[in-house]
């Protein structure tokens, strides 16, 4: 049976505990500001603190969907189907533009599932995804979905032709669809080991940590922090889910924004902009001693 993911009307921002109502406001401020709608869900776990704006409205994924893809092929390789350094063929069909070197590859190059699943997450490459569904399954990853109860999140790309809801989703919202709390909710896992094993939880969080991208919420935390992310972009959407292992605690965020004004390519693009000025007023408001900015020139890399 198909998931009902239709949209539920979005309630009033609802306001948090007193220590939290300072930096509800910004993000508040930074929401209403945003030329589109934007949605985030955030949660410092060890002091309890949770702000959502439009937690549970969905948005599309684009590649952050990526993240429910490598937990899906790690559950596999727990069960012993799949071995991480097993070997796939890359075919043409596989091709895609976009993120990513393997689209320059030539047809019949063998990669490691281990490679793909690197590549998948860290240049965020698009020929790497399209392999993993092909050899995965897309139904097999919303299967790992359903088991983890992300029933609103769903992979929409390479889905059988006998799924016509899951095919017409896909017309409205791409690679994939999610709400801000469920994708928060599955970086809440990879953090506490639901996701999978412990062993299987820990290697998907150094990959996540290993990001080309990183101009969105980690280019505002200092260098030495951990920070385990997974961006995505499309024409009208940026998106990023973050685990931070900061000095005042772990802590999860993630930023959904759809129908932009700005659909540039570039890094001053309004969404990019938003994510940004949400990961630094986190920061800033868990460490507000601690004297590290981003140096003058850092918006050039």
């Amino acid at each position: 049976m198909i998931p009902i993911l239709c949209a539920l009307a979005t309630p009033p921002f609802p306001t948090p505990p007193s220590p939290l109502r300072s930096l509800q406001a910004q993000l508040e401020g930074i929401a209403t500001g945003f030329r589109g709608v934007l949605g985030l869900s955030f949660h410092h776990l060890k002091r309890g603190d949770r702000i959502e704006l439009r937690g549970d409205e969905l948005f599309p994924t684009a590649s952050t969907i990526k993240i429910a893809v490598m937990a899906a092929a790690l559950e596999k390789c727990q069960q012993g189907k799949l071995g991480y350094y097993e070997q796939r063929e890359y075919t043409e069909a596989d091709k895609r533009g976009g993120a990513g070197f393997i689209q320059f590859y030539k047809p019949g190059t063998k990669l490691e599932l281990k490679e793909l699943l690197h590549l998948m997450i860290t240049v965020s490459d698009n020929s790497a995804t399209a392999m993993l569904v092909r050899w995965i399954g897309a139904m097999e990853v919303n299967a790992w979905l359903d088991r983890q109860n992300l029933r609103r999140t769903r992979l929409l790309t390479q889905i059988p032709e006998a799924e016509t809801g899951l095919r017409r989703l896909a017309e409205d919202w791409g690679l994939g669809v999610t709400t801000p709390n469920e994708m928060l909710g599955l970086m809440e896992r990879l953090l506490d080991g639901r996701a999978g094993t412990p062993a299987a939880c820990e290697e998907m969080r150094r990959i996540l940590s290993h990001q080309y991208f990183d101009e969105g919420i980690p280019s505002q935390i200092p260098p030495g922090v951990c920070v385990a992310s997974k961006s995505g972009a499309i024409d009208r959407s940026r998106s990023e889910a973050a685990i931070v292992h900061s000095p005042s605690g772990d802590y999860v965020l993630a930023v959904y924004t759809r129908d932009n004004a700005d659909t540039r390519w570039a890094r001053d693009n309004e969404a990019e902009e938003a994510i940004r000025a949400i990961s630094r007023a986190v920061w800033r408001h868990y460490h507000p001693r601690h004297r590290w900015t981003p140096p003058p020139g850092a918006e050039k890399f």
